[in-house]
Parts: structure tokens; sequence; C-alpha cells
């Protein structure tokens, strides 16, 4: 068994951004790994951070559209061989395989890459313009996604929010104000 430990801003960037924690949980997934001639069951309990803010999309429209999650997940190896094929993901891939899939988006396109400081270095964050399908609506949005490994894991942050609201600031200081392993 493998355990990633947990990433989550902190509170003074969380007052200073409006934004706040939503949802906490520990997804699990069980592989079959095979080295050695010998195939081994391995668990990897993954943890992920949800926050939200509330925005106005037009005048009447307001909710929690502005969402930004952090998820973990153990950088490990049996017997030499990565096991966690998240190292070696482009930003893309990723927005791909964990972003698209759970939140109803389509036509995701790569718009800009950007260097924020957080977790102690310079790290690429890459933006994508998606179609996001809520209610039987329609409305584009705007993804910031960017991965690191730090600790023994691998820490990916993203965030899902309405083109018309300009977030990246906002994005940026919650990177800065992550924390991992958290408290």
């Amino acid at each position: 068994e493998f355990a990633a430990d947990p990433a989550a801003v902190d509170d003074a960037t969380l007052e200073e951004t409006a934004y706040r924690l939503s949802d906490v949980g520990s997804p699990n997934r069980t592989l079959n790994v095979s080295a050695a001639g010998q195939t081994r069951q391995v668990t990897v309990s993954n943890e992920r951070r949800a926050y939200n803010r509330t925005v106005t999309v037009v005048p009447g429209v307001e909710g929690d559209f502005a969402r930004f999650a952090v998820y973990t997940t153990p950088a490990v190896s049996v017997a030499g061989q990565s096991i966690n094929p998240v190292g070696d993901w482009s930003n893309g891939r990723l927005v791909r395989q964990l972003v698209e899939s759970t939140s109803g988006l389509s036509a995701i396109d790569f718009a800009s890459n950007r260097s924020v400081e957080f977790l102690g270095a310079e790290r690429t964050v890459s933006t994508f313009t998606a179609t996001q399908s809520v209610g039987g609506m329609e409305t584009n949005v705007t993804i910031h996604l960017t991965s690191a490994e730090h600790e023994g894991d691998y820490v990916i942050a993203t965030t899902v929010h309405p083109e018309r609201v300009n977030e990246q600031s906002r994005v940026d200081a919650l990177l800065r104000g992550l924390e991992h392993p958290a408290a």
C-alpha cells in the first residue's frame, strides 16, 4: 500500500482569494503489478481537496462556478518500475484524464503557459479553453493546470472557471498558498 500526503491551500490565501473548501476525498486505486516474474496487488491512496468561489457570470447569474482542486498521488515504484504514470504525463494529458472526464468538458484547446512559483520552485502552469455543459447550457471556460513532484508525491492543481471571469491572479495566489504535506 502506498498513500499520498494531502496538499491544501493555507487559510490566509483562502481568505485573500475568497475561495472556500467544498470537498475532501481520499480515492483509492488497486493495481496489479508484475515484477521479477510475480504479480502483486498494490493499493494507491490518493488525496483530493476541492475549493470554490462564488462568481457572477452575467448580471443575475451567480454561483460557485470558479473551482480549484488539488490532487496528490504517490510517486511510487515497485522493483524499480514506476507504477504511477502521472509523472510522465504532460499537462495536456492530465487535463484530459483528470478534468475532462469529471467536469462535462469538451473542445479542450491549449492556450498558453506561464510560470508560477509554488512548493519551493518555479513551475509551469498551462491554460486551456474549453466548453462546459451545465444544466443543458453550454458555456466557455478557462482551465489552469499544473503538476509537480514534491516530497514523494505528484501534486496536481487545476482550476476551472467561466471564461468571462478573470481568475488568473487568484489561481496564482492559490498555487503559492499550497502546502504539501498539509497539516
